[in-house]
């Protein structure tokens, strides 16, 4: 047995065989004294680490002090460091999927905006290429299109002039074009031929996601009998809750079924309105997003990123007139200020950035737990959940201390 200290994971890096060995963060629950068999990219073995130690091993174990997770996957983001998906060049893709491992996240989904049909279209067809290449960094899993069907009264820091109704033609033109690559799309369902499309694309396996969007109570109850399940940045971008004229904000959390994405930064949405939405929805019905637009290692100032210019201070991503522009969080720290600010326990928070993604991507038979046959894709936070390493199919592709 060959035991390897913090910080020795350049030993590690030469092993496709090995175990880790610390308490173990999966499935909404906290296992302490855990030993993980990671070979050849899978996990083979998890179980006490007394069953490891008792036997008389000669491969390389690495003890972690504070907690080994499934990799954080983060099915909308719009860009990192300064890159943006819609800036529509292979060199962005690679940038922010090369990026992403420092911040927990080992897979993702390319999310757009609205833009013209040949924009998005050139962004599908990079999409589709990068997923072909099977580079290193973290795992592009497919896309989430957001826009252009969606309503101008809530656009946000979307572009009014490309806020389009959907046609059942071009949507079609775009789910032919994409092959099976589009997993989550967001429109308004309160449009015209909105209907129409969420059959469309519900047929076809995709996820309908309410954003940005005039929709009323019942207008919800509608759209979920043809395919609508999810709430797109719930509260962002949506009629505010009221007594009396029940819009979308109050169906997320009235109606048990619709599955709510939440960006944790304190901006977005307070730290109250979070924890009340985790009480009233359960662990199992929300998933934490970045909707990172590439500003996060931006320094306070004015910044054209994404096509537009926005204002960031202390965090916050705004337009000039103050409106809310995307957000500069990254998933790990969605994570943080739940827990330290939410009072959703780790185990749960970490289960809203791992497995409950994994299902809306259709990756959860192998991704987003700690099991025996899935994915080697991890990440080692710190006892104030802090990433220290991450690691993608087996290999340690990022870790703090170098």
């Amino acid at each position: 047995m060959v035991e390897v200290e913090y910080g020795g994971f350049r030993n590690l890096m030469l092993h496709n065989h090995y175990y880790l060995q610390g308490n173990v963060v999966s499935d909404k629950r906290i296992y302490k004294n855990m030993a993980i068999e990671i070979k050849d990219g899978k996990i083979k073995f998890v179980g006490k680490k007394e069953t490891i130690n008792n036997n008389n091993t000669d491969l390389p174990i690495y003890q972690v002090d504070g907690w080994i997770c499934p990799g954080f996957i983060d099915t909308h983001i719009h860009g990192l460091n300064r890159y943006d998906f819609m800036d529509r060049t292979k060199e962005g893709f690679y940038r922010i999927q090369d990026g992403l491992p420092s911040f927990g996240v080992t897979s993702f989904l390319s999310t757009s905006r609205a833009a013209t049909l040949e924009d998005i279209k050139t962004f599908l067809l990079l999409s589709k290429q990068v997923v072909a290449e099977e580079r290193t960094g973290a795992h592009l899993l497919g896309v989430h299109l957001e826009g252009p069907w969606i309503n101008q009264k809530y656009k946000g820091a979307q572009k009014s002039e490309y806020i389009v109704n959907p046609v059942l033609e071009e949507v079609r033109s775009i789910l032919h074009l994409s092959e099976g690559l589009i997993r989550i799309v967001t429109l308004a369902p309160e449009l015209p031929n909105a209907v129409d499309v969420i059959k469309l694309l519900h047929e076809q396996n995709v996820s309908i996601s309410a954003g940005h969007t005039a929709a009323t109570y019942e207008e919800v109850e509608q759209a979920i009998k043809y395919g609508l399940s999810r709430v797109t940045h719930c509260f962002n971008g949506m009629g505010p809750i009221t007594h009396r004229n029940l819009t979308i904000s109050f169906a997320a959390l009235d109606i048990q079924e619709l599955h709510c994405e939440i960006i944790a930064d304190g901006f977005h949405v307070h730290s109250k309105m979070i924890e009340m939405l985790y009480k009233m929805k359960g662990v199992d019905h929300i998933t934490f997003i970045s909707d990172c637009t590439g500003t996060n290692q931006l320094p306070d100032g004015c910044h054209q990123i994404g096509g537009k210019t926005v204002y960031k201070q202390n965090g916050k991503v705004t337009l000039a007139n103050g409106s809310l522009a995307g957000s500069s969080l990254t998933l790990d720290k969605a994570i943080q200020f739940s827990v330290h600010n939410c009072n959703i326990p780790l185990e749960e928070a970490v289960q809203m950035a791992t497995y409950n993604p994994a299902i809306v991507c259709g990756v959860s038979g192998h991704k987003g737990r700690i099991a025996v046959g899935y994915d080697a894709d991890l990440v080692i936070l710190s006892n104030d959940v802090a990433v220290e390493s991450t690691i993608i199919n087996g290999n340690f592709v990022f870790d703090c201390s170098e």
